[in-house]
């Protein structure tokens, strides 16, 4: 095996470290904790029984052999550091790292960066001096360069989940760029994140380019330019923290920086219960700044602070009620801090990033706000680039693409760079890949092969051959059974108390071990309590969707035993010496208790009506397959694969739910994302033969009918044109189809029984930020004055209609008032039809009037309406009068 040159220099190098830096031993192990290149399992290791501090540096040195070059350059770095805030060596018997000669020893940047010859290590041990002469250099550095070293190394790296070794990998190599557009408000989340994305991509195949924001003008502005408070915004995985650590290697590599750069995450504010100074909090985290702090606060314009992860922040930002405070030496409650700062109370002319996940974007009014930027995730061809840099070969990529686009509702969670991630991890094994070609692929069966990929091929046992692993698969899958129900339980508790970040007292609690298994799926965060001298740990899983595919899981599996998945989140159950559990289960009968629990959490999950549970619900779907669980054979044994045989009762459950009035518009689309995920053969035939039905002329009036389709529209590519005219639709179908009209361009809903209540949820969509209708037909659908009253209320927040077609509504002078009063503001609406709607002299005079306030309006049609002859004359004279106006009126 070649060793790194990091690892020979410490190999080499082994006596002197011993002789010349056990003393530090416990700084060192502290910092290096601190930094995660080392874990808790190590540092027992290290420590041992009551060792002395040599040995614990021998331990540590074996540690970081084992660990690998990353973990050694980490190490050197870190004595770098230390080194340099001690005015004397700390040994001055001229051995390892006293000054004798030059050294030749490259940073660890210079390594990655292949300016300099990593494998020939007798140059780099050239003379024994190492660390003196980096600490001459390094005394040569201003703090201010010394800080854009420190976070470059912390930033610079992006880590592989699905090793246990943790190893990293250079963030320049992976990097993909990541779709983003500017947004000019906020919009109210009501479906789940993974379907927002979707839709997102959708509206953005119509937009110009205009939206579209390229990051290095967004990473200029901030790092340039006093952009005031400028929020990013993104679903779980759509590559927030990967561009916050992009903007920092930018700005690292600036030699000469406009601003200086501090990061917070929320996970670290969420650890200080005490009242801090913002300058305590700065000094405390960037220790290495104390010496030039104030002076850098003296001029907050040179200053971008990153504020990362709002969403996972547990104190509330009242900015109401928040004492002002402009001090940066006053001590506050972190909470306090962050809102004094997001005000411009505190730093004055301070640049702010701050990064959430879209639910939690509301925390920050919008007031405050200066720049809205929403990451979309990867756009097609991002995609593509993205399965090339990942995959061992061109042709595997190839593949991997081939069967991601053959199968819509994949392509559309691969907008989200996790699943790609997920996806390539699960398709690139070559783990039956064209088993399901010509059959419908689920996103639950993609799942379920990442979680059969990482514990069959990436886990500590590699060895033998593909063949080989697959054929042991089975066994060595059930001995991990119990392991994965407790880390599903974990996930199962947190999803119904929407939490997502955990304590070792959570892992305790479930016998979830730290190490192994769980260090594959969950991600720990440590953090120094600098107040208590300890360190808070606290871990989350490596993506919100693979939580709520453990909670799936953990919930069919503790179904099919008889107990009751809800009972983790009850105090622990009493003993039950004689098989109570067992014997009901028995009685029962597998199947009817499986039967009970399936409808027990859709019946609840639906009650909720927050969207938070659309996930979980389609991968307990697909769990409930034979086919999906015999990828997962072992964690699912051969009875309880035959268990599964209940999907008729799964069909009609959902089928009566897509029947139910109770349910928002979006939970009734994610009701048909079920049935998808539960290969239901019959729901494209169903929605096929509606759509030939309704294009036929036939009327289609069952209310889950509206859904399916609405479902069809939203995982098909983009359609412009929703013509739906004569079709029965009324206003319980207006509101099943709400989720995908914002994102045509034409709807032509005339002929149809809507009145006013249907008009009020056609203004829903068009109050939309999101909505892209430029075209809305609604003749002949009994509107009323109060229908076009209604309507008139969405157009009035509209900017994107531009021709209005509403003949025969009866909508008389008081709906000629109601849309009056829209072209007083509106500047978008250019044709407008109010053929035969009982419109007289006085409704007439109404639309002239308005008409002297808009300049925008190109045609206006009142044939067969009640004016007289004398108010066509004077309608006829005002359209000579107004330039580029054309009002067409029977003579």
């Amino acid at each position: 095996m070649a060793f790194g040159p990091y690892q020979l220099q410490l190999l080499e190098r082994r006596p002197e470290l011993v002789s010349d830096w056990s003393k530090e031993i416990e700084t060192i192990l502290d910092a290096l904790q601190g930094k995660r290149i080392i874990t808790e399992e190590d540092l027992s290791r290290i420590n041992g029984d009551s060792l002395g501090k040599r040995d614990k540096m021998r331990n540590l040195l074996d540690v970081l052999h084992g660990r690998g070059e990353d973990a050694c350059s980490g190490f050197v770095a870190e004595l770098k550091i230390l080194a340099c805030v001690k005015s004397e060596p700390p040994s001055a018997n001229g051995s390892c790292f006293s000054k004798r000669a030059p050294c030749t020893m490259q940073s660890n940047a210079e390594l990655r960066s292949g300016d300099t010859q990593v494998d020939k290590p007798d140059e780099i041990n050239q003379g024994t001096g190492m660390l003196d002469s980096m600490r001459e250099a390094e005394s040569q550095l201003s703090p201010l360069k010394k800080h854009q070293e420190i976070l470059a190394n912390d930033y610079g790296k992006v880590v592989d989940y699905i090793s246990t070794s943790r190893q990293s990998e250079d963030l320049e190599e992976r990097y993909t760029d990541i779709t983003v557009t500017r947004k000019e408000s906020y919009a109210e989340q009501r479906q789940h994140e993974v379907t927002e994305v979707g839709n997102a991509f959708k509206k953005l195949e119509w937009e110009s380019s205009g939206n579209l924001c390229e990051f290095r003008t967004i990473f200029r502005n901030l790092l340039q330019l006093d952009e005031g408070v400028t929020l990013l915004c993104g679903v779980a995985g759509s590559g927030k923290t990967t561009v916050t650590k992009k903007l920092i290697q930018e700005w690292a590599k600036d030699p000469q920086p406009a601003k200086i750069v501090f990061v917070f995450t929320f996970r670290e504010l969420n650890l200080i219960t005490d009242p801090k100074s913002l300058k305590e909090l700065l000094s405390s985290h960037y220790s290495h700044l104390k010496p030039v702090l104030s002076q850098i606060l003296t001029d907050p314009s040179q200053i971008l602070l990153i504020l990362d992860g709002l969403d996972e922040f547990r104190f509330p930002l009242v900015f109401e009620k928040t004492p002002k405070c402009t001090d940066p030496d006053i001590p506050q409650r972190v909470s306090e801090v962050v809102v004094n700062l997001l005000n411009r109370n505190l730093l004055p002319g301070l640049s702010v990033l701050v990064t959430s996940r879209p639910h939690a974007v509301c925390k920050i009014p919008q007031k405050h706000v200066g720049n809205f930027y929403k990451i979309l995730g990867f756009s097609e061809s991002q995609q593509k680039e993205y399965f090339r840099k990942s995959s061992p070969t061109p042709e595997a990529a190839e593949e991997i693409w081939g069967y991601i686009s053959a199968h819509r509702p994949l392509f559309l969670m691969c907008h989200i760079p996790a699943f790609c991630w997920i996806a390539v991890t699960a398709l690139r094994e070559k783990v039956a890949l064209k088993e399901t070609r010509e059959n419908l692929a689920t996103v639950t069966e993609i799942y379920c092969r990442f979680l059969k990929a990482i514990l069959v091929f990436h886990g500590d046992q590699k060895a033998g051959s593909h063949i080989q692993s697959l054929l042991a698969a089975p066994e060595s899958l059930s001995s991990l059974r119990r392991h994965l129900k407790d880390l599903g339980a974990l996930a199962f508790k947190g999803l119904i108390e929407k939490r997502f970040i955990f304590d070792q007292a959570d892992l305790s609690s479930f016998s979830v071990d730290q190490g192994g298994l769980s260090c594959m799926f969950l991600v720990e965060i440590l953090k120094e309590d600098q107040d208590r001298f300890t360190y808070e740990r606290s871990y989350h899983f490596v993506h919100t969707s693979l939580q709520e595919f453990f909670a799936a899981l953990y919930y069919v599996l503790e179904s099919h035993t008889g107990r009751d998945p809800f009972s983790c989140l009850k105090p622990a159950p009493l003993p039950d010496p004689w098989g109570l559990v067992a014997r009901a289960y028995r009685l029962l009968g597998v199947r009817k208790v499986l039967r009970k629990r399936v409808k027990e959490v859709f019946c609840w999950s639906h009650q909720l009506q927050s969207g938070h549970l659309d996930l979980f619900c389609r991968f307990l779907s697909g769990l409930l397959v034979p086919r999906t669980c015999r990828i997962l054979e072992g964690i699912f044994s051969p009875r309880q694969i035959e268990a599964t045989l209940c999907l008729q009762f799964l069909f009609r459950l959902l089928q009566k739910q897509l029947s139910s009035a109770a349910l928002s518009s979006e939970r009734l689309v994610n009701v048909c994302h079920c049935l998808y995920e539960a290969q239901d053969p019959a729901i494209r035939d169903r929605v096929g033969r509606l759509l030939e039905r309704a294009s036929q002329g036939e009327e289609e009036r069952r209310p889950g009918d509206w859904t399916e389709m609405a479902f069809l529209l939203q995982i098909t590519s983009a359609l412009e044109e929703l013509d739906l005219e004569n079709r029965g639709l009324g206003p319980e179908g207006v509101r099943r189809l709400q989720p995908v009209l914002p994102f045509f361009k034409t709807l032509r809903f005339g002929q149809n029984p809507l009145g006013a209540e249907g008009a009020a949820l056609l203004a829903e969509v068009l109050k939309s930020p999101d909505c892209k209708i430029e075209r809305l037909w609604v003749v002949g659908t009994g509107l009323g004055s109060e229908g076009v009253a209604m309507l008139c209320e969405g157009l009035l927040k509209n900017s994107s209609v531009v021709d209005l077609r509403m003949a025969i509504n009866n909508i008389g002078d008081e709906g000629a008032a109601s849309l009056a009063e829209v072209l007083k503001r509106n500047k978008t609406l250019k044709d407008i039809r109010l053929r035969d709607n009982m419109i007289t002299d006085r409704g007439a005079e109404l639309l002239m009037q308005a008409l002297q306030e808009n300049s925008t309006l190109e045609d206006l049609w009142l044939y067969d309406n009640k004016i007289s002859k004398n108010g066509v004359r004077v309608l006829k004279e005002f359209a000579k009068a107004r330039e580029g106006l054309d009002i067409k009126i029977c003579t």
